[in-house]
């Protein structure tokens, strides 16, 4: 059946994916679990009926030191939900989910090192953020060994760090932390600073970006214990052609020891770009085929593209990566030389695993270009070249199913539930499609149906990630939440993220409903000002979303909102 998970959880997913234990969820790692599709199936409580601005609205607020751009992760226990937020300040929180106290906080800077700084980052690309860089990627929780994983960026101010207007590379370091859940302790031999060579390409903290959310596997590692795993973009994230971009890389490490050497992957070791950056997506990870192994998945952005000539580049391209971090096989549009230097990203959001079913596992990606593609997780079709050298070009791709989502560009990875797939573009509508998994036999049995497509009403300005909770299939559980934000600080002066709530089951003359939106009542619901990307946490009758603090003129605080059912009226 095409939503087993209800019932059965791989046991590769146990120690990093979305558990119920005694009507208790946890959300562990980013969009809950590692087929990435964002569904909480055990929200009992939150429903259509109920997420109405009468009585539904914002709780509590909590500060912190830096601003929030991953995931808030949520464990469970004794009837009380730890909230745990890592900072742009290389700070890590964990809070009271019911009243936002905040329990416990330790900052991960060493002497004589700040959170980096955007303005000495990556030769002046570091525009997408301001004005930290700090934790950006949402970190992953162990509940067996009661650990939490985080990367942070830092730089010195000893020395010429602290004096020189270009600093080295030195200056800047990347570092993977194992936490302990109660305490905050470094654990398994952490912290340790991230470095690699791949071929001729050294890695280098100084250019580089850990934006995706960390990937959590148990048993992988050769000694039995679990693996990390942790991807890289540039700063910039453009891939365009001759500007020397950094590649791409993936880094695998032994969870319970992270002295040891780590698996390492480079995207592009012959070439440049291929960033793996994913509008904060975790690296998504699971079976390829009934019976088969478990791999991870991933799309890189913009770079050079040298596999379909026996070259190692993978630019723009969909890639299965064994454990240890070897390319299986993998996708490339047959457009790659024509989106590469055109800045149109296939990896402009993540890789999300449609529910096991059939006899055929895909995996979804959207792209800049605003093409939705599906592919064959076992055999996702390699590259094909266009029938024209011109662009745009013109032609077909094997063994992957793609069509035009939307005239927009996408910066967000879609959501599934109850073989329904949702997905929003930028300054577009967000969309409904059904999903044709397992006995199910729809449009001409393509895995994504392109006809009566529903939408929302509202358009959405920026990139969205969506979440979506329900409790299993009942009827009238399901919503599909997402985030508004205006881009800042790309585009203009921060403003508040509107958190929307929306009926993921019915619609009304192709019109999917709004339940619920923080801007209709905003004396009671004032949220925080948006950061890029921003996602929200559905778990035990809340709903937690991450921002910055709007009362800071200077941006460098940030903010955690909680939702719930409220008595207090809107007016």
């Amino acid at each position: 059946m095409a939503y087993l998970r209800y019932l059965i959880v791989s046991t590769i997913f146990l120690a990093s994916a979305t558990t119920s234990i005694l009507g208790q969820t946890n959300v562990l790692t980013w969009h809950n679990d590692n087929w990435r599709d964002g569904l909480n199936s055990s929200e009992t409580v939150l429903n259509q009926s109920n997420v109405t601005p009468n009585r539904f609205g914002k709780l509590c607020s909590a500060i912190f030191d830096g601003q929030v751009f991953g995931q808030p992760l949520v464990v469970s226990g004794g009837g009380n939900n730890t909230v745990y937020v890592a900072t742009m300040n290389d700070s890590v929180y964990a809070v009271d989910g019911a009243n936002c106290a905040i329990i416990n906080q330790v900052s991960l800077l060493q002497s004589s090192e700040e959170a980096a700084q955007c303005t000495d980052i990556g030769g002046g690309q570091c525009h997408m953020m301001s004005p930290t860089l700090g934790i950006l990627g949402t970190p992953v929780i162990d509940r067996t060994t009661k650990t939490i994983y985080v990367v942070t960026e830092s730089e010195s101010t000893a020395g010429t760090c602290g004096t020189s207007s270009k600093k080295p590379n030195s200056c800047f370091i990347d570092r993977l932390h194992a936490l302990d859940l109660s305490t905050f302790a470094e654990k398994f031999n952490g912290p340790v600073v991230i470095a690699a060579n791949y071929g001729k390409t050294s890695f280098t903290a100084y250019n580089h970006n850990q934006r995706p959310g960390l990937l959590l596997l148990s048993g992988v590692m050769p000694n039995g214990d679990s693996g990390v795993y942790i991807a890289f973009s540039s700063i910039g994230g453009s891939g365009s052609p001759g500007l020397n971009v950094p590649s791409g890389w993936v880094f695998g490490y032994d969870a319970e020891n992270l002295t040891a050497p780590p698996y390492v992957w480079n995207s592009t070791p012959d070439g440049e770009g291929g960033g793996v950056w994913a509008s904060g997506a975790g690296l998504a990870a699971g079976l390829d085929s009934p019976g088969g192994n478990t791999y991870i998945y991933l799309v890189t952005g913009d770079g050079d593209f040298t596999a379909n000539t026996g070259g190692s580049d993978y630019g723009d391209s969909f890639v299965k990566l064994t454990t240890s971090l070897v390319p299986s096989a993998y996708f490339t549009p047959f457009a790659q030389d024509c989106m590469n230097p055109a800045d149109q990203d296939f990896g402009s959001g993540g890789a999300m695993l449609i529910p096991d079913s059939g006899s055929t596992y895909y995996a979804v990606a959207t792209s800049k270009p605003g093409v939705v593609y599906a592919m064959n997780r076992a055999t996702p079709g390699g590259y094909k070249p266009p029938r024209s050298s011109t662009c745009p070009a013109t032609g077909t791709n094997l063994d992957a199913e793609y069509f035009i989502g939307s005239t927009h560009q996408y910066y967000t990875t879609p959501v599934s539930w109850n073989s329904q797939l949702y997905a929003i573009p930028m300054y577009d509508s967000m969309a409904k499609y059904q999903l044709n998994v397992g006995t199910v036999s729809l449009c001409h049995s393509k895995p994504i149906c392109t006809a009566n497509v529903s939408k929302t009403a509202v358009k959405f300005q920026y990139g969205t990630n969506l979440s979506i909770s329900a409790s299993g299939t009942t009827t009238g559980t399901a919503i599909v939440w997402a985030t508004a934000g205006n881009g800042w600080p790309t585009g203009s002066s921060p403003a508040p993220v509107i958190l929307y709530a929306f009926d993921a089951e019915h619609v009304v003359s192709s019109t999917i409903p709004e339940l619920w939106n923080s801007g209709q009542c905003p004396q009671r619901d004032q949220t925080g000002n948006a950061t890029k990307f921003t996602l929200p946490t559905i778990a035990n009758s809340r709903v937690y979303l991450g921002s910055m603090d709007p009362t800071d003129s200077t941006n460098t605080r940030g903010e955690l909102d909680v939702f719930g059912l409220t008595s207090v009226p809107c007016n």
